[in-house]
């Protein structure tokens, strides 16, 4: 036991020198317990899952699957951010004005990923999900209207120039880290967070992002992709809590950010749906996915919140929604609100979401 405590500290002393001369996403080769390697960047470490980028894919390894070194390697870059509280890149911080506040027009520079094929094969359902979607038939824009796109075109058409409506706490300094509020519109214009909305994200310490063209006349996985690019330009921009990433919508819109959250739990923590029923083993709502998807997202543990209210015409589905996402073991709850009709959630209603939601997040 004396030799081995002296081996880690040997291990620990040897990766805080490699530090001193490794910058951030910088290539490591990687080790594991049956001695492979692969070659990949660190990103993160996800409550005990080591996040790491090879290429444009990322991987998500349990740490404790890794060589003493790496894991040593792993606690020392964790400490870096309680190190240095006040670290922000110099050309965020000199922009850091500009993000304050409300910005009716903020352009999605950032990707996701920089593969389109990745939107599809990095989602819950992986491979099969590309598959469903490179079938002509399942990729439409307006089912109505019988208009076709590619695979490749519903994630990331020709002219893909997005741009977004945000906010940000005025007060922010570049110090703290912000959750995120992404709001997926059922109409073409983004949605604007009002006066109210604001008071909210203030409280909850969230930056807000409702990206233009995310419509129900447009494909699912072109709304998933601006979601996911949305993020991507926040977490460029912002110092993000990854813990509290949330994703909501009004009818259509909450329909898109309950499959966005169920499809991609790398990076959606929580779903907002009002005034939009769900089923899981509906074919008009995840036909790509089987049972043990369902089962495998079931285990994220991440919170769908359903919103609506007698004057809803979708109201009586909304029992039998919270059902089926209880049955099969996932973290929901229904908010039943009184006089609620077929629209947005009041923040009055959304501040009581967000306090189920914090409550029951697993990471926090």
């Amino acid at each position: 036991e004396k030799y081995m405590g002296m081996f880690r500290y040997i291990v620990v002393m040897g990766v805080v020198a490699g530090l001193c001369c490794a910058s951030l996403g910088e290539p490591r080769t990687w080790t594991n317990r049956d001695g492979k390697t692969a070659v990949a960047e660190f990103q993160t470490l996800e409550n005990g899952t080591l996040v790491l980028k090879k290429g444009s894919k990322t991987i998500r390894v349990p740490l404790e699957n890794f060589s003493e070194e790496d894991q040593a390697y792993v606690r020392v870059r964790m400490e870096e951010p309680k190190a240095e509280p006040s670290r922000l890149e110099p050309e965020r911080r000199e922009n850091l004005q500009d993000l304050l506040g409300l910005n009716m027009g903020a352009p999605i520079i950032e990707r996701r990923w920089d593969d389109w094929r990745d939107y599809y094969t990095e989602s819950l359902c992986g491979e099969k999900m590309l598959e469903f979607f490179e079938n002509e038939r399942s990729i439409v824009d307006v089912c109505s209207k019988g208009v076709f796109v590619s695979a490749e075109h519903a994630v990331r058409p020709p002219d893909y120039d997005p741009v977004m409506i945000t906010y940000c706490p005025t007060d922010y300094d570049g110090t703290e880290k912000l959750g995120v509020y992404i709001e997926i519109s059922p109409g073409e214009a983004a949605v604007l967070p009002t006066a109210d909305y604001q008071e909210l994200l203030n409280k909850y310490r969230l930056v807000y992002a409702s990206p233009r063209g995310a419509g129900n006349d447009e494909a699912d996985m072109r709304r998933c992709a601006l979601a996911l690019d949305a993020l991507a330009q926040l977490r460029k921009d912002y110092r993000i809590d990854e813990n509290r990433i949330y994703t909501g919508g009004t009818s259509g819109g909450g329909a898109e950010s309950t499959m966005a959250t169920f499809l991609y739990p790398q990076d959606f923590r929580a779903s907002l749906n009002s005034v939009r029923s769900f089923s899981l083993t509906s074919s008009g709502c995840l036909p790509f996915a089987d049972k043990a998807d369902i089962k495998r997202a079931s285990k994220n543990q991440q919170p769908f919140a359903f919103i609506s209210g007698p004057n809803d015409f979708n109201y009586s589905h909304m029992p039998g929604t919270e059902k089926s996402f209880r049955d099969h073991h996932f973290v929901v709850r229904f908010f039943d609100i009184p006089g609620m009709g077929h629209h947005n959630a009041s923040a009055e209603t959304l501040d009581q979401v967000l306090e189920w939601v914090e409550a029951n997040n697993p990471r926090l």
